[in-house]
């Protein structure tokens, strides 16, 4: 994202405005989407099924990978 350009004329000393021209210019790409992301209003998405499986087979992975270090010591 670049620094806005101000001419004189389109200069302002209210900081407000300021802001809301910088946010204006957000891409829209830069917002998050997935399950966990913060939408700022306390919910979130629920999880699709291949989010699901993926949380499982995560979880399966780290209970192996701890009985393998707890095997180990």
């Amino acid at each position: 994202m670049g620094l806005p350009i101000f001419s004189s004329s389109s200069a302002s000393s209210d900081p407000a405005a300021t802001t809301q021209q910088q946010s204006e210019s957000t891409p829209a790409a830069a917002v998050a989407t997935g399950a966990g992301a913060n939408t700022g209003a306390g919910v979130t998405r629920p999880k699709t099924e291949a989010e699901k499986e993926a949380d499982r087979l995560y979880e399966e992975q780290m209970e192996e990978e701890y009985a393998k270090r707890d095997g180990g010591a």
